[in-house]
């Protein structure tokens, strides 16, 4: 037998608690045997809340990263937004891709994000610009070297970084510069909830 419960007691002390989880219409149900307790990790949860993104920037194959060239990505999140992200970033050859905090960036062309939910219009509290005038970069956070071989025959290589939260009305620059020597398809890729 599933028990259904109503919300009103929510503001009401009481000695005796029981766990309820909300249904798929948002009604309440005491768990148990019948209503086994769900548990997602967080990023899944912020996922179904419509509150995960990702903004990416490719340099293909007909229009590739030129030799020496960087590939930045200026990030600056709302008052009171922590976002915890993770990047990926990946070139054709030799490549350095650096984390910085604190820059300050001017012009640049926006850059859109998009929900990781596609059922859920929501937008993110974030501005991105691709490719600003970089007057500071800031503060050295992190900096990876990706191997990927050098000249016209060099294989690729890939980095990834682990979760980082961000502050608030912060911009974070991360660039991604191709040290190879010839021209390379080039990925850079932001994930973040809110």
């Amino acid at each position: 037998m599933v028990l259904s419960v109503k919300r009103e007691s929510d503001n009401t002390k009481s000695r005796f608690v029981t766990l309820t989880q909300a249904d798929e219409n948002n009604d309440q149900h005491v768990t148990g045997s019948e209503r086994a307790l769900v548990t997602v990790d967080v990023n899944h949860q912020r996922l179904h809340e419509g509150r995960a993104f990702y903004a990416y920037v490719l340099y293909p194959h007909a229009a590739k990263l030129a030799a020496g060239a960087s590939l930045n990505i200026a990030i600056a999140f709302a008052s009171g937004i922590k976002p915890h992200l993770v990047y990926d970033a990946n070139c054709g050859g030799d490549a350095e891709i650096y984390l910085y905090e604190n820059a300050v960036v001017t012009g640049g062309t926006t850059l859109s994000s998009y929900s990781r939910n596609r059922i859920i219009a929501t937008t993110s509290a974030s501005v991105i610009l691709l490719n600003p005038t970089v007057t500071s970069t800031g503060s050295l956070l992190e900096a990876e070297f990706i191997a990927g071989g050098t000249g016209k025959k060099s294989g690729g290589g890939i980095a990834g970084s682990t979760e980082q939260v961000l502050a608030p009305l912060t911009t974070y620059l991360f660039r991604l510069t191709n040290v190879n020597g010839t021209d390379h398809m080039a990925y850079l890729h932001l994930e973040w909830y809110e």
